[in-house]
């Protein structure tokens, strides 16, 4: 249970970047016509895969903000929501995998000091409820919820990366023991099946691929391309891998840094808990991008935050790796402002709020945490 100090902080936070998200201005963009369109077409009643692009597991969502605002950034409302309901998913996490609640601050700092989600939300993208499910998942893993797999296959017609977490939880339904635990299964793939069985029957392929043809021109909703495009094999699928999490003009998730000591910390600490879960989910998120004809930073999410996650400890302990951690985060935030964010934001001063804010939580961790919270740490 949280304490009331906790609630204060995470509600705190919540308030701020609701703050900063209001004063933002929207602007839809490429991808997000198409998740707009989606959501505003099935508002009518008409389920239509096949005008529109992408994976649209958003879009279900989006639907009552539609009927409630009539609002033409319906999606972009409800990632903010999602955005926001990350917040008090990051702190739990931390406090639940490290069993303390000065790692949830810390999870909040990781969350705040990974722009991009909620940077490109503002122009209809997805990796904002992306990064929502991917917390939902790994939080009801950890807490061994039986709702866990509905959850990842939700995540899943989001973006399909969320699906590489299945590691994480899939321990806890095999061998089976409780008949309700199936029951969860069952509903789970019945969400992933009936997605991709509407698909197939409105387009012939199972799905519309959001990468292939729609970056040569417009989308042909008569010829929409199959899924098995997106695949390729070659030598610059794995090397892209490296360049996607350390280089800073792919418009990367989070510090490099934080990369480096998370990776160091799952080769080194063989007593973690989670460690295998960790390292089997981060190989197939790997693998999955490395067969990608497309690749983009983006599609590591899932591996760059349970990398994140594995370096919280290191960062709790020496105050110079934090320091680090926040100077080159710095190198995260300049490349996706000069690529995004100052078409939302009045001015680059506004749009570092969140990187201010993981600086005070900061401060008042080791200036006051330590008098507020029970810690184990």
């Amino acid at each position: 249970m949280l304490t009331k100090r906790e609630y204060i902080l995470i509600f705190s936070v919540i308030a701020v970047m609701l703050v900063y998200f209001v004063v933002a201005t929207p602007i839809m963009t490429d991808d997000g016509f198409q998740y707009e369109g989606f959501t505003e077409s099935l508002a009518h009643g008409k389920l239509n895969f096949k005008s529109f692009y992408g994976f649209q597991g958003l879009s279900f969502f989006a639907v009552p903000i539609f009927w409630l605002t009539r609002s033409h950034n319906s999606t972009i409302i409800m990632s903010i929501i999602f955005s926001l309901l990350s917040v008090p998913l990051a702190y739990s996490i931390g406090k639940t995998l490290y069993q303390s609640s000065r790692a949830g601050i810390y999870f909040l700092i990781l969350f705040l000091l990974t722009p991009y989600p909620y940077t490109t939300m503002m122009r209809g993208f997805q990796e904002a409820a992306l990064l929502f499910f991917i917390l939902l998942i790994i939080y009801s893993s950890l807490n061994k919820k039986v709702w866990t797999p509905v959850a990842w296959a939700i995540g899943g017609i989001v973006k399909p990366f969320a699906l590489v977490l299945f590691p994480l939880f899939i321990k806890n339904f095999f061998p089976r023991t409780v008949l309700r635990k199936d029951v969860w299964v069952i509903i789970a793939l019945a969400i992933g099946l009936s997605y991709l069985g509407a698909s197939y029957y409105q387009t012939g392929h199972l799905i519309n691929n959001a990468a292939i043809n729609s970056y040569q021109g417009d989308f042909d909703t008569g010829n929409p391309p199959p899924l098995v495009k997106s695949f390729t094999i070659g030598i610059k699928g794995p090397l892209r891998i490296g360049a996607n999490l350390f280089l800073a003009y792919r418009k990367i998730m989070v510090s490099p840094f934080l990369i480096l000591i998370g990776l160091w910390m799952l080769w080194k600490d063989k007593n973690f808990k989670y460690r295998n879960a960790f390292i089997y989910s981060i190989a197939l998120n790997f693998l999955l991008l490395s067969l990608m004809t497309f690749s983009f930073s983006k599609y590591l999410l899932p591996a760059t935050t349970l990398i994140s996650f594995a370096a919280v400890p290191f960062i709790m302990k020496y105050k110079w790796a934090m320091l680090v951690f926040l100077i080159d985060s710095i190198t995260v935030f300049l490349p996706i402002w000069n690529f995004f964010g100052h078409a939302y934001w009045s001015n680059i001063y506004v749009y570092f709020v969140p990187f201010y804010l993981g600086i005070i939580l900061f401060v008042y961790d080791k200036l006051f945490a330590k008098h507020n919270f029970n810690t184990n740490s």
